[in-house]
């Protein structure tokens, strides 16, 4: 699959939606982008279609929300399996995000929620009872975020 060229508009409002979504306005991207807000909503309606905007969604702060422990577990799941595996690792109640590695060992990134060592012993069992294997379980104390700069030079150092 090809990637989808960009121009210096389409990054801008990428950069632009990356920060605040929920409250940056198409008239708001186009002045900082230097067109019309109706140039705007065509290019992120073109962005959805070619797939580069794939969703919108509510970062959680999970303490604030009644889930104080925030952990990310590594585990490994046969490699024939391990799409499978982790698409049904997201039906576990408190996973919240996984990532599939090409690698061989530790092939499988969990993050998961809860609000008790029991929430996380359960979700460790039910993802070792459905085949994958955990080697290592991480409490996060903090996580930060920050939007791909992607108005910066290419191939700038």
């Amino acid at each position: 699959m090809s990637a989808t060229v960009l121009d210096d508009v389409d990054r801008g409002i990428l950069y632009a939606l990356q920060q605040d979504a929920r409250n940056t306005t198409t008239r708001d991207i186009a002045e900082q982008v230097g067109v019309t807000a109706s140039t705007v909503s065509n290019r992120i309606t073109h962005l959805e279609a070619d797939g580069i905007i794939t969703d919108y969604y509510t970062v959680l702060d999970y303490d604030r929300a009644g889930f104080p422990l925030h952990v990310l577990i590594t585990g490994t799941a046969p490699i024939v399996e391990r799409e499978a595996l982790a698409r049904r690792a997201l039906d576990v109640p408190g996973v919240v995000n996984v990532r599939e590695l090409m690698i061989g060992e530790g092939n499988i990134r969990l993050e998961t929620v809860g609000q008790s060592n029991d929430d996380i012993t359960r979700i460790v069992t039910e993802l070792s009872e459905m085949g994958v294997s955990i080697s290592d379980e991480v409490l996060v104390r903090n996580q930060y975020y920050h939007p791909l700069a992607l108005l910066e030079t290419e191939g700038e150092n």
